[in-house]
């Protein structure tokens, strides 16, 4: 399949009060095998909630997400949860890490969920950490860490079950400019060496540009894509 993951007509809604807030309002994007794209827009106009339909972490209200082809929809919230697992990898505005283990037990925590085995999961976890800068850190709990590295390890983890697509939500956006800067490069040579589509959701601009295509969110559509020559 040359596409990771396609929407065809994405609508969502929530219910507040007595009125109801339309957020994504006809979403139609393709993202191909090993493309990394940069989603921009204002806060409120949409981004994270279409992460979370593209994460399979919620449902449209219609539309149809496909997942290598697959069609999404109509999936047992098991099924669902499964790709997720193997198939996607998350990183959040905030690390999300758990206070008590340290970074590699992290990094290794998802694969044994995945059922991989402690050692393959140990080598695996080290190599990533390893790429991040943290060898040396790896015995250490998240409130040891400063933010840049908390948030490394996070990236790490998000890659552990070695998925093919990669949803990143403000990344940096806890960061100060220059080690936003370094972890976002992280990222995307990561992506890229081994093979991963992502898409990161990010107010850089200038980190925008070097992606390989970015599309804009405004008022529940995608109103512009930029792709490079």
């Amino acid at each position: 399949m040359s596409n990771i993951i396609e929407l065809n007509g994405i609508y969502k809604s929530f219910i507040q009060g007595n009125h109801t807030l339309e957020i994504l309002k006809g979403i139609d994007l393709k993202i191909a095998n090993g493309e990394v794209v940069a989603l921009v827009g204002d806060s409120g106009a949409g981004k994270s909630t279409l992460l979370h339909i593209m994460g399979l972490l919620e449902r449209a209200d219609q539309g149809e997400v496909l997942m290598s082809g697959i069609p999404t929809k109509d999936l047992s919230d098991i099924r669902r949860t499964k790709i997720r697992r193997l198939e996607i990898g998350f990183v959040y505005q905030l690390h999300n890490l758990l206070p008590d283990f340290n970074a590699l037990e992290n990094v290794i925590m998802p694969q044994l969920i995945a059922g991989i085995s402690h050692k393959h999961a140990k080598v695996r976890a080290e190599e990533l950490l390893g790429k991040m800068g943290l060898e040396e850190r790896m015995s250490h709990r998240p409130s040891q860490l400063s933010g840049g590295e908390q948030q490394r390890v996070a990236i790490a983890r998000a890659l552990a079950n070695r998925p093919r697509l990669i949803l990143a939500d403000e990344p940096t956006g806890n960061l100060d400019e220059n080690t936003g800067n370094s972890v976002m490069e992280i990222l995307l040579n990561l992506s890229k060496d081994e093979g991963i589509s992502a898409l990161i959701a990010t107010h850089n601009k200038a980190v925008a540009a070097t992606m390989d295509r970015v599309i804009t969110i405004s008022n529940g559509t995608i109103n512009a894509e930029n792709t490079e020559d």
